[in-house]
């Protein structure tokens, strides 16, 4: 006869021990984690899929005290978070996912769900890539810098960090899973042929990088932001074609109607793989001042209203999700916020396709 409250206690200190095994100080994450068995890649029907409205935010709206539901209002199903490169993996194979912990935590206690957003590429003078990459693998553009997404060593790189962040949170029901920022790389041609880059190279790595992602996540969501790939467009269509039901949910950064280069070159896409894998579209701060191609006699309105693009978005983009940016300024003063996304999001909160 067992000890009564025996058991409990040798389980609490396996998982304990289990936890301690992730690097974590016996976090919810990762007790949740070393309770969870490790599983094969999962199909599309048995992966988490919490479709819906994402709000992309920042520090401030997550912080200590703050009611986030609150802040963000009725019929949101999630937040997206962005994280650098260089403070999730502050040094080669040393990982710090404590930022990480502390959003999901408050994002658990709101009921929504965590998408993390992982920087390679930024669009300001920060450098988003750990310092051992940056020497020989990260360039400059003309607005920020990226990381040599086609190099191995790279590739190598991103997907043990990817490794590491499905040991410790794919088994979190909160966690929905992880982003990679868009294809388009914004280096000039120059720069490019003087880092070895040729769009084959480019192709085989996302594709790399893609798989091993869904092997690293086999519960979870991988969100592969494609717009364009220098020199060979048609390999987006064919990265779609090898991921397609693997667990990668594809969408792009802009819901822009208008944009002649999207309309012609990324748009046609979503038709092509609807029903063949999850989509998802992005409302960043372009689509708050999004002008009209044609507007009707004597209407004064310049830009397209939220709820048209949230219309675009769901009936010819065929997404499942949908991320809006929370821009509370309005630039131009006559363009849209946060205030007409949020009506928006509140009169649609379940959109999902049907069937």
């Amino acid at each position: 006869m067992h000890r009564p409250g025996f058991f409990p206690r040798i389980a609490r200190a396996l998982l304990f021990g289990s936890a301690l095994a992730f690097g974590t100080a016996a976090s919810p994450a990762a007790l949740a984690q070393a309770a969870c068995k490790s599983v094969e890649p999962r199909s599309e029907a048995e992966r988490k899929f919490n479709p819906g409205h994402y709000v992309t935010i920042g520090r401030q709206e997550l912080r200590s005290g703050v009611n986030v539901n609150a802040v963000l209002g009725r019929g949101v199903t999630g937040v997206q978070m962005r994280y650098a490169w260089s403070d999730l993996e502050p040094e080669a194979g040393r990982y710090d996912f404590s930022q990480i912990e502390r959003d999901l935590e408050a994002v658990q206690r709101a009921g929504l769900q965590l998408v993390a957003l992982i920087q390679d590429k930024s669009f300001n003078q920060e450098v988003p890539t750990p310092e051992y990459l940056r020497d020989e693998h990260t360039l400059r553009g003309k607005r920020g810098y990226t990381a040599l997404r086609w190099d191995p060593v790279v590739v190598e790189r991103m997907s043990r960090l990817v490794a590491a962040l499905g040991k410790e949170f794919d088994c979190h029901a909160s966690f929905e899973g992880i982003a990679f920022q868009e294809t388009a790389l914004s280096l000039d041609e120059a720069t490019l042929q003087q880092a070895g880059y040729t769009p084959e190279k480019y192709r085989d790595a996302i594709e790399r990088t893609l798989e091993a992602a869904t092997r690293s996540l086999p519960r979870s969501r991988v969100f592969w932001y494609m717009n364009f790939l220098p020199g060979q467009q048609q390999y987006i269509a064919e990265i779609a074609d090898r991921v397609a039901g693997s667990g990668v949910v594809m969408g792009g950064p802009d819901v822009l109607p208008d944009n002649p280069a999207l309309t012609r070159r990324t748009y046609p896409l979503y038709e092509r793989f609807n029903d063949r894998m999850k989509l998802f579209g992005s409302m960043q701060h372009d689509s708050y001042r999004h002008p009209r191609a044609v507007r009707a006699e004597g209407d004064g309105d310049e830009y397209w209203s939220m709820e048209d693009l949230f219309v675009f978005a769901r009936d010819e983009l065929h997404v499942d999700y949908l991320f809006w940016e929370y821009r509370t300024r309005r630039q131009p003063a006559n363009s849209r916020d946060w205030a007409e996304a949020r009506e928006v999001i509140a009169r649609h909160p379940d959109f999902r396709r049907s069937g």
